[in-house]
């Protein structure tokens, strides 16, 4: 099929080949050549029903320069006819799939049937929106259109132990009218009765499992379960609800892990000769002192009324001294052994007191020293306080002070630049964790990359290509290359495999990450002055002061050095 008009005047002509597939120009030469233009090209192609059919780039800038020098016949390609096409895209979890169709160039459009055909070989069973996919075709062309959803799971509600008695530690020192703190009114201690409710178990709720554009399910996520810990002593559950846990005894309420126990409370007037040594099990409340070189241990709170000497002092719960802490010596570390000299306190929860002098605290969240720590040896998980805010109050002299979090005082140091060392910093175990977990994830994630795209390999082989490759496989050619369902399947739960181990890696980074903003937030503050003879360390940096620094003053870390911010 060609032009007669261009045949006659410019020697053209164009037509079909190939199996009427690829569209060409033929030249034969004439004796006067007339410029050739784009427009008379394309006037040609329309006259002889050729618009459809997709024309190469720069091709017709090509045919025009072998038309201008050309002296003999030739042909030259021009376009070719190409068929609509459709692809489909499903995302990683396989809960929703997507499609482009291109228009055709002459070719055969793509039908409904077509897509069909396609969304069956790729495995999708659930979820397809035939009236998405219709309107699809009928546009001629779309991209990346939903046409299949799947029912994504239903999360359930974890357990829960809800206790009936909150904020049983929360005791705090009152203010009189005066703003002036009475530390020997901390408040009463929370006591129970027998048969008060102490804490309700809420049973976890399962989630609904949903099901994928596969036809597989999936399972929701797991919820938590709680259970009342073994052994709570001085509790009962109810007689009508195993859910409801119920004091058994007269008492004090104690928040442990898994629930609450009762423990009751022992009262002495002092801890001295004349009791001996005292441990006990559950809280002990001592209205005046404890002598040099007695020993006092409980697994609740210890509340002493008046001062410990050169004693120890030992609490699984919280230690309250509402007079001072007073060794008779200097205090040595644990390598360097214990003597009867020193004041030794140690508590899992917080410890509290008036003042701090020649001992050894330590404790497992916050230290509180109201009035002023000298040569003594403080430790804590959490924060030290040195002082009342606003009073200007509170000294750290000499020494050493270690939190995690928070070192807070009035002033570090004295004018005779006595040796104190204050420190903060991170959890060494925490950024070991945190930095095995990221090189799992990332592991992980690049299995993830290779095996998605060793899926969408499998599962592009069409059915005509895999009858192709088994006429092959009976010649012997590439019999090995066949994919079949097996293969298919094991790579299908290999990919959900890892999906869920990177969920679980990617939660354990978080909650990492979460307890590593909370040191990297470490700071010391001091509210007057901090003197020379104070050396400042945060993390694994450390700061000598040599001059004072008077005023309001913050240490922390920026860009990996100590800042002092005043």
């Amino acid at each position: 099929m060609g032009d007669s008009s261009l045949r006659n005047k410019y020697g053209l002509t164009f037509g079909l080949a190939d199996g009427n597939r690829k569209l060409k120009a033929f030249y034969d030469p004439v004796s006067e050549k007339p410029p050739l233009s784009t427009i008379e090209i394309r006037q040609a192609l329309t006259t002889g029903d050729f618009a459809d059919l997709f024309i190469y780039d720069h091709a017709f800038d090509e045919l025009i320069k072998r038309y201008n020098t050309a002296s003999q016949e030739f042909s030259f390609d021009l376009g070719e006819r190409r068929d609509g096409t459709c692809l489909i895209r499903t995302t990683t979890d396989n809960l929703e799939a997507r499609l482009t169709i291109s228009r055709p160039w002459g070719g055969t459009k793509v039908t409904v049937q077509l897509v069909m055909q396609t969304i069956k070989e790729r495995g999708i069973v659930t979820g397809v929106l035939v009236a998405k996919i219709e309107e699809a075709v009928s546009a001629g062309e779309v991209t990346e259109l939903l046409i299949a959803r799947g029912i994504p799971p239903e999360p359930g509600v974890d357990g829960e132990l809800v206790s009936f008695v909150p904020e049983i530690r929360n005791r705090e020192s009152r203010f009189d009218e005066n703003e002036v703190v009475d530390f020997r009114d901390l408040g009463e201690i929370i006591s129970v009765t027998a048969g008060t409710p102490l804490m309700r178990r809420i049973p976890p709720v399962p989630g609904k499992p949903g099901e994928n554009i596969l036809g597989k399910e999936i399972p929701p996520p797991p919820v938590k379960n709680v259970e009342f810990a073994p052994n709570l002593s001085g509790t009962a559950y109810a007689p009508d609800d195993p859910n409801l846990l119920l004091a058994a005894i007269d008492g004090q309420p104690v928040l442990v892990t898994g629930g609450v126990t009762v423990e009751p409370v022992i009262k002495l007037k002092n801890i001295d000769l004349s009791t001996g040594n005292l441990t006990f099990k559950g809280t002990i409340d001592v209205a005046g002192d404890v002598t040099a070189g007695m020993t006092v241990k409980a697994t609740g709170d210890i509340i002493i009324g008046g001062v410990v000497e050169a004693a120890t002092v030992e609490a699984d719960g919280n230690i309250e001294v509402r007079g001072g802490i007073i060794g008779q010596g200097e205090t040595k570390t644990e390598a360097e052994g214990h003597d009867h000299e020193t004041a030794r306190i140690r508590a899992k929860g917080t410890v509290s007191a008036l003042f701090v002098e020649s001992a050894f605290v330590e404790a497992g969240d916050t230290i509180e020293v109201h009035g002023f720590a000298m040569q003594s040896d403080l430790l804590a998980g959490n924060r030290i306080i040195v002082g009342d805010g606003g009073s200007g109050k509170g000294s750290i002299i000499g020494g050493s002070c270690q939190a995690v979090t928070l070192v807070q005082a009035a002033t570090l140091g004295s004018r005779a630049g006595v040796h104190t060392l204050v420190s903060v910093g991170a959890d060494p175990h925490v950024k070991g964790k945190l930095s095995t977990v990221k090189l799992k994830l990332q592991e992980k994630e690049r299995e993830l990359e290779e095996i998605g795209k060793k899926l969408d390999y499998l599962m592009s082989v069409t059915a005509s290509q895999r009858q192709l490759m088994e006429i092959g496989s009976k010649l012997d050619c590439a019999s090995s290359a066949i994919p079949n369902e097996d293969q298919l399947n094991r790579t299908r739960e290999a990919k959900e495999k890892l999906v869920t181990a990177i969920s679980e890696l990617a939660g354990e980074k978080k909650r990492l990450q979460k307890r590593l903003e909370r040191v990297a937030e470490a700071q010391i503050t001091a509210g007057k002055a901090v003197l020379s003879g104070v050396i400042i360390s945060i993390g694994n940096q450390s700061l000598q002061i040599v001059d004072d620094l008077t005023g309001s003053t913050t240490f922390k870390i920026e860009d990996n050095s100590i800042v002092a911010a005043q």
